[in-house]
């Protein structure tokens, strides 16, 4: 039975945070108020001052309350990108824990689970954060259950990794206000397969049939292949280990990424490795050393020549902003 009121959800933003997340939890909510014809859903934006929220593409977001003011709601949802551990101060993981205490869900959007942990919402629990940070959330915190899925659900608390991950949740979400057919109808209009009936628990329980947003399309060899080349981004594999893992002779693997990338599948891994290495540089204080131990690159001065060469700067300039 559809409920009366609306499910209304308080979304706490914070600078740095990436559009796509966003849009990616927002613009299914009213898609599905559209289709249905009815509220099903309703939504605020906060931030912890109340002046709009920059995005990790300089795009500005209006907010309609400080987060002080946060009153009535179903769902906190902690929305960060880069500088998570910027914005973990005193003042936001009190205003998380207090504006989250009793509500029937507090969310962490891409890497809201490292408020969420520094709030002490995740002690105990299961949680995942994007796959760029997965590790050193895991040995920041101990005590948190840190798996590689796009999104999990252990109690009350939801976090969610990348876009695919947001998504995934959001039609679980409107599938459990509405319907499976309405859930399916919004999938349809994201050009999204839809989304398993509950959140994944474990790696398996991702199956090839759901692959992540920006993995469609792709053949099942591939998303091995890259599978593998995400995941291993700070200790990078030999190719033919990686062919290995993706089941193909290591000519075919440097074929198949010629035919669908348009690229050799060397470069595409230094590629991850790089974009991996600039998340680090925005998103920490390491040095570039340590960036380079990190990423896998032989010194800072190898790293140093390949970001240049990629991003047209240099980790400083682009620490700089």
């Amino acid at each position: 039975m559809t409920p009366e009121s609306p499910f209304h959800l308080t979304f706490l933003v914070f600078d740095g945070f990436s559009n796509m997340i966003l849009a990616c939890a927002i613009e299914p909510l009213r898609a599905a108020r559209d289709i249905s014809g009815k509220r099903l859903f309703s939504w605020q934006i906060a931030t912890m001052d109340g002046q709009p929220a920059t995005s990790s593409s300089r795009l500005s977001l209006a907010a309609d309350l400080s987060a002080d003011r946060i009153g009535a709601t179903d769902a906190l949802v902690v929305v960060t990108g880069y500088g998570a551990r910027d914005h973990m101060s005193r003042a936001a993981t009190q205003i998380i824990r207090r504006k989250s205490r009793g509500l029937p869900l507090t969310v962490g959007l891409d890497t809201g689970a490292w408020l969420m942990a520094g709030a002490g919402l995740l002690t105990g629990r299961r949680a995942t954060i994007h796959w760029m940070e997965l590790d050193a959330f895991a040995e920041t915190f101990l005590d948190v259950d840190s798996l590689t899925t796009p999104w999990v659900q252990d109690g009350d608390c939801v976090t969610c990794g990348g876009a695919g991950g947001v998504l995934d949740w959001t039609l679980s979400l409107i599938s459990g206000r509405g319907d499976e057919a309405l859930s399916f109808d919004v999938a349809n209009m994201f050009g999204r397969i839809a989304a398993t009936s509950g959140p994944y628990d474990s790696p398996v329980d991702y199956p090839p049939a759901v692959p992540r947003m920006m993995d469609l399309g792709l053949p099942p060899a591939l998303q091995r292949a890259v599978k593998a080349m995400r995941e291993t981004a700070d200790t990078p594999l030999p190719l033919p280990d990686i062919a290995e893992i993706a089941a193909v002779s290591l000519r075919t693997l440097d074929r198949m990424f010629m035919a669908t990338l348009q690229m050799p599948a060397g470069r595409y891994y230094r590629l991850i490795r790089l974009s991996h290495a600039r998340a680090l540089a925005m998103d920490t204080r390491l040095t570039l050393a340590e960036i380079a131990a990190r990423t896998g690159f032989a010194s800072s001065a190898t790293l140093a020549r390949a970001y240049r060469s990629q991003y047209g700067e240099t980790i400083g300039a682009a620490r700089q902003g």
